[in-house]
């Protein structure tokens, strides 16, 4: 168990990213502000390859605990990034910033966030 497993949940940061490869996560490319949510381990079980389950299991507690699953497809320099609103509840703004390149490359960050904190997305215009 890690020490940020064994904090209460209000003690813990609202978001943290999670080190899986993109090519990790069987999600289908959508809308890039349209994440999956993953509730459940048997969710994550649908979402993650075997050896990225077991990354997503050890870090997550699902009892309080959700897995943000962003995957879309756009240019090699998209830019997903997040920033932790002072409010409360607790809010989190994801703004994509549009790469420049004329390559298409499939996109994927995973996130685990509390489920207490809302989120929303946005493009940086």
């Amino acid at each position: 168990m890690s020490w940020a497993m064994a904090l209460p949940p209000a003690a813990r940061e609202p978001i943290a990213e999670l080190a899986v490869a993109p090519g990790k996560v069987t999600v289908e490319p959508a809308a890039w502000n349209k994440p999956a949510v993953i509730r459940t381990p048997e969710e994550a079980a649908k979402a993650f390859d075997k050896e990225a389950l077991a990354i997503v299991t050890r870090k997550v507690d699902f009892a309080s605990q959700v897995v943000l699953v962003f995957a879309w497809r756009g240019s090699g320099g998209d830019k997903l990034e997040h920033a932790v609103l002072e409010s409360f509840p607790e809010q989190v703004r994801f703004t994509l910033a549009r790469g420049r390149t004329r390559d298409l490359r499939a996109h994927g960050k995973v996130f685990v966030m509390n489920s207490n904190v809302r989120f929303s997305a946005e493009e940086r215009k």
